[in-house]
């Protein structure tokens, strides 16, 4: 076999592998559910500590509540360790955790997972 072709063989795997990474890969749901769980955890300690829940959910992170963003990782999607924050409870479908940040909204200070998709059982991540 050629350089060229070895390399072409290899460039063929190493896509192979990242299709298969996005497409088949995914956070099992109750380790999903369990890392949901802890964010909203760290939103009501914040809440409980500062008398309301912050406008942004980085608060939460530079306020002690959280250590870290769990990483989350959805499939076809990449994974991702953010929090996005959102209006309102209306997913954008980025595969990552979203936050209600609008203090007029009726679901402000919820958590979600930020899908539109669904998990392996057919319900709506969001349903979470």
């Amino acid at each position: 076999m050629t350089k060229k072709k070895a390399a072409l063989a290899a460039a063929a795997a190493l896509c192979a592998g990242i299709g298969y990474h996005l497409a088949f890969r995914e956070t099992p749901v109750p380790e999903a559910v369990r890392k949901l769980s802890g964010l909203r955890v760290a939103a009501q300690l914040y809440r409980h500590d500062k008398g309301a829940f912050p406008r942004d959910y980085g608060e939460v992170i530079s306020a002690g509540k959280l250590e870290a963003v769990p990483a989350l990782k959805l499939k076809w999607r990449t994974q991702c360790s953010r929090v996005v924050n959102y209006p309102s409870l209306a997913p954008a479908g980025t595969g990552c955790w979203g936050y209600v940040a609008d203090p007029a909204d009726p679901d402000f200070g919820s958590v979600f997972i930020d899908s539109r998709a669904r998990d392996p059982k057919g319900r709506y991540w969001t349903w979470f």
